[in-house]
């Protein structure tokens, strides 16, 4: 995290230390890129001119802050030799920095959510502050014209993976920061709704194909953190995980109807065409015609291999271009 100043930010050494420490081991590091220092500048500025409702929360983080931290990541990856993966992808600055980054050969990896793909940051100007609080979030939603930039993103194969940081807090919990958007808790569910989302706004719409909507949801992740093909393909000696999609179903979201432990849904009463219609985890059936069928304690603990190999490799490539010292008499 490279936000969030007096409790878990990380500066640049120890970014430099834990990158360092990555390529050793043969681990890839994925950052939350936002300028801890700016964010709390801002934060302190917004609120001394008396701005202290929700809609003070994306002015404190501006697409500047994301994309100078994200420039910064990788470049610092970049010297070090090591893979980048960075979270939560949600403005055109971010997207430049990996995009030219991906195009000089870097290994830049970006994740980007499903709902910064179809919300902007009108949701924080809502006159009900409990309604607003709901979207605070981090990085905050956009101007409409970062969601263009993120589809394209997407499209042209600069951002790889979707997901959607999911996070819940109830109403109550928000509330904490009802006189002082600082101490709103940051957070969003999504993860219930995510593929419906991606089918109905980027397949239905043309701006994805059906392989590309399974890549960015399963195949690629899988791939990026050395799990494939046990994840994220149909093959024989992979676990099973299968989803049975029905294209032209269609639902309407809402708080009332979903499953998620939380009070409200940022999604709410949108009609989504796409939906889950049985799921399959290790060979067995844990979703069918709106039952859930998930057994406790099911679930297994998937280790993920170093990639040591592979980048020892690249570090002797790398030795072999680098500056000999030079012999004086």
């Amino acid at each position: 995290f490279m936000a969030y100043k007096g409790a878990i930010m990380c500066d640049d050494e120890i970014l430099v230390n834990s990158f360092t420490r990555a390529r050793e081991l043969g681990a890839i590091c994925t950052v939350h890129a936002e300028n801890g220092e700016l964010v709390y500048r801002l934060q302190q500025e917004i609120y001394d001119k008396g701005i202290h409702g929700p809609e003070g929360h994306p002015l404190s983080r501006p697409p500047e802050v994301e994309g100078e931290a994200a420039n910064r990541a990788i470049r610092i990856a970049q010297v070090l030799n090591v893979p980048l993966y960075l979270v939560h992808t949600s403005c055109k600055d971010s997207l430049d920095s990996i995009t030219r980054a991906r195009l000089e050969g870097q290994r830049v990896y970006g994740e980007v959510l499903a709902q910064h793909l179809v919300i902007d940051d009108s949701v924080y100007r809502n006159e009900s502050w409990r309604d607003a609080a709901h979207y605070v979030m981090s990085p905050p939603f956009r101007p409409k014209g970062h969601q263009d930039a993120l589809w394209r993103g997407l499209q042209a194969g600069m951002l790889q993976t979707t997901a959607t940081d999911h996070c819940c807090f109830c109403t109550p919990q928000k509330e904490a920061g009802k006189d002082d958007f600082r101490l709103i808790p940051n957070g969003t569910g999504g993860i219930e709704d995510r593929m419906s989302v991606l089918w109905h706004h980027g397949v239905q719409t043309g701006r994805l194909t059906p392989n590309e909507f399974v890549a960015i949801t399963s195949t690629n992740c899988a791939k990026i953190f050395n799990i494939h093909p046990r994840k994220g393909s149909v093959d024989v000696g992979a676990d099973a995980d299968l989803v049975v999609w029905d294209p032209k179903a269609s639902r309407t979201i809402s708080v009332e109807t979903h499953h998620q432990n939380i009070d409200y849904n940022i999604f709410e009463g949108m009609e989504v065409t796409g939906v889950a219609a049985t799921t399959v985890s290790q060979g067995k059936v844990v979703w069918t015609d709106g039952e859930l069928r998930s057994v406790e304690g099911a679930g297994r603990y998937i280790d993920r291999p170093p990639f040591a190999t592979f980048y020892d490799a690249m570090t002797r490539v790398r030795k072999g271009a680098e500056p000999t010292p030079v012999k004086r008499t």
